[in-house]
């Protein structure tokens, strides 16, 4: 969960306050929502001492950067239940952060967290072993959308194209091929885990602004624009598609994958503070769905009752 770490680290490095926009909770821990992001609504429905409450948290020895608003976020739920939160806004599901977000010389990606995850071991008795949450690759397809506009322009033109498909293959494959080297090297210091898909991208307004300069296509006519929103939602299929088809339904029965685009569809309406982050309204909406699946009797028995 990108829930102000980021803006935590830029603080040691001597800058106080990164990211002022008026419309994020700035109150002590800056973070791209209004208030709660999916990982701290998740952590919250997953940590409720309500019966109508899913699933429940494991006890846990808290190791976090800036745990203060997910403490906030917990205070009337189940006092036992505590979050490791190794995540950092613009991760990607490499070693590396976001090149969009102008932080891909930082070290920030799963594959970093992971290999922290696995150094902080050492501090937490080796009976304890953690279930884990992980959000899968929306930074690497926002990555890819930027830097590859041309050649998505080309393959679009075609919908339906070997181009089209193979360029959205080509994502999906990254994504899952880094998460599945991720969970590899933990292999024995987890629990259980949750993979979170990737949502409908064409709902994003970052998304809907670009497919605006794909109107027309030169000397043939037409608009492109609904062409390169099926194209980004294909994208999130693929991911989707495929963590599935490694995850869920055969041996690998401690790791459940959640479909991101289901989970979207659930919440319905979306809403957004800014081009790409919901409001934390929709994100607790993301959240119900997300704790749903992982309480459902085809679910996770260490997340749940």
């Amino acid at each position: 969960m990108d829930s102000g770490n980021l803006d935590e680290l830029a603080r040691s490095l001597g800058e106080r306050r990164p990211f002022r926009n008026q419309r994020y909770d700035g109150s002590g821990n800056v973070k791209a929502s209004d208030a709660y992001v999916v990982g701290e609504q998740v952590a919250r429905r997953l940590g409720a001492s309500s019966r109508r409450s899913p699933a429940r948290l494991k006890s846990l020895e808290l190791i976090n950067f800036s745990d203060q608003p997910l403490r906030r976020g917990l205070r009337d739920k189940d006092p036992d239940a505590e979050v490791y939160n190794f995540a950092v806004a613009g991760s990607t599901t490499g070693k590396r952060g976001s090149r969009t977000a102008d932080l891909k010389d930082f070290k920030i990606g799963l594959k970093s967290q992971t290999a922290l995850f696995a150094k902080s071991t050492r501090f937490v008795s080796p009976e304890i072993k953690p279930d884990i949450i992980i959000g899968a690759g929306s930074n690497n397809v926002l990555d890819f959308l930027t830097a590859n506009e041309s050649r998505i322009r080309r393959a679009v033109i075609t919908p339906g194209s070997s181009g089209e498909r193979s360029l959205a293959k080509k994502v999906a494959r990254k994504v899952v091929a880094d998460i599945a080297e991720s969970l590899d090297s933990i292999t024995g210091l987890y629990d259980q885990a949750v993979i979170l898909g990737t949502g409908k991208f064409s709902d994003l307004p970052r998304v809907r602004e670009a497919s605006k300069g794909l109107k027309r296509v030169p000397l043939l006519g037409g608009s492109l624009s609904g062409e390169f929103r099926k194209f980004v939602d294909r994208i999130s299929k693929e991911i989707n598609r495929r963590l599935e088809d490694q995850y869920n339904g055969g041996d690998e029965d401690d790791i459940l994958v959640i479909n991101g685009l289901d989970a979207w569809k659930s919440a319905k309406k979306p809403e957004f503070v800014d081009s790409i982050h919901p409001t934390s309204k929709f994100n607790g909406k993301l959240a119900d769905f997300v704790a749903e699946q992982i309480g459902s009797p085809s679910g996770l028995d260490s997340f749940g009752l």
